[in-house]
């Protein structure tokens, strides 16, 4: 039974270790939900320097840099979830990708320390246990280039010709290509903005979350998230309009937003 334990163990490290390695950055809240204020008992500090430790590029939610926030889905978000009883502080690390999926999930932190700061401390830093066995190392992933050969042509000599009558030509202005994404309205409805750290959720009648915004410096504009879609959502005179590629081409949707 302790060989089948520690050989599960081992494999979900090892498929936990293939998914965080995809990510560049883990984003660290100010707060967690458990906790009235921010950064409470230096919970989110240690969380920030724990993560460095294990070599993981850690940014709070409110310094991303700039790459972070025109693709939030770089990043993972880390949580810390509260499972403590009367007599012990229990803890877990937890990892989720911009959708909100869960990336991985640390071994519980106890402790039985009575102070609070204490307990936490000890808990969080024995959940981080787990987390560093997973040897980060971020991995990019690498785009394929394929390279077209085009054959050569071959080069016939010029034949000795007399000298043409040159004549006239009306002049051909040459035709501009419009690049603008052509508008289509949404499918989603009214969509309801809900206030989040950082910036809203688009939530439909269901209601159900469609579409997270990331606040910016410019007023009326946003880093969006729908689904796989990234883009950004801006208000242009009364419209809000969502921007994004897809199959390598400029979309733009009409979107209904109540604020």
């Amino acid at each position: 039974m302790k060989k089948f334990l520690i050989v599960f163990l081992i494999s979900a490290y090892g498929f936990a270790q293939s998914s965080v390695n995809d990510y560049k950055y883990v984003i660290v809240p100010k707060k967690y939900e458990f906790l009235k204020e921010e950064n409470k008992y230096r919970l989110n500090t240690l969380t920030k320097f724990m993560l460095e430790e294990g070599n993981f590029n850690a940014v709070y939610s409110d310094e991303m840099p700039a790459d972070l926030r025109l693709d939030p889905c770089k990043g993972l978000k880390v949580d810390v979830i509260n499972n403590s009883g009367l007599f012990t502080t229990k803890l877990n690390v937890v990892f989720k990708d911009c959708g909100d999926r869960v990336i991985f999930t640390s071994e519980e932190g106890k402790s039985k320390i009575k102070e609070y700061q204490g307990a936490y401390h000890e808990a969080l830093k024995r959940a981080f246990v787990s987390v560093k066995a997973l040897n980060y190392k971020y991995q990019p992933k690498e785009e394929s280039v394929t390279v077209a050969a085009v054959p050569a042509t071959p080069v016939t000599p010029a034949a000795k010709v007399e000298k043409p009558v040159v004549t006239e030509k009306e002049a051909v202005t040459p035709a501009v290509v419009n690049t603008e994404a052509r508008v289509s309205k949404s499918a989603l409805g009214t969509l309801y903005a809900q206030p989040i750290e950082n910036g809203y959720q688009l939530v439909d009648m269901s209601p159900k979350v469609v579409m997270y915004l990331k606040a910016t410096s410019q007023q009326h504009m946003y880093i969006a998230q729908k689904g796989s879609l990234s883009g950004t959502v801006y208000k242009d005179g009364s419209n809000w309009y969502f921007e994004f590629y897809k199959d390598g081409k400029l979309k733009k949707e009409l979107l209904d937003i109540k604020f």
